[in-house]
């Protein structure tokens, strides 16, 4: 965590370190796509996140943490393969395109963030 900075950039590093362990289980994924048996994982987050925003205020959010877990697909939905696994690589090229996206916006905010400080104590010892 990044020491005295206030609750947004705290939000904002967890953002970074779940979009890290987002790629992580993503790659995981792609990189079983024709293992048989196997089964898609995924992070649980944003449920989590949305239902502490109501509840908590924004210091108790850097408290939250992802969860890995297996993907919900249930057999007869016609995304389990006959091999038994249920990767399908399309959707995990789109969700490491998206996860890349997120996690260079979260890097962009946090840097402007950390200009405005760095500009406000320049501007402090003039």
């Amino acid at each position: 965590m990044i020491t005295g900075m206030d609750a947004s950039s705290n939000l904002l590093e967890k953002m970074l370190n779940v979009s890290t362990t987002k790629h992580k289980v993503i790659a995981n994924n792609i990189a079983n796509v024709n293992t048989p048996g196997y089964k898609r994982m995924e992070v649980s987050f944003e449920d989590q996140l949305s239902r502490a925003i109501q509840d908590a205020p924004a210091s108790k959010l850097t408290n939250l943490q992802p969860k890995i877990v297996v993907s919900k697909d249930k057999e007869g939905s016609g995304s389990i393969r006959n091999d038994g696994n249920n990767v399908n690589i399309d959707s995990e090229v789109t969700s490491l395109v998206r996860n890349t996206l997120s996690y260079s916006i979260y890097t962009q905010l946090l840097g402007k963030k950390m200009e405005m400080v760095k500009s406000a104590i320049d501007n402090s010892k003039v």
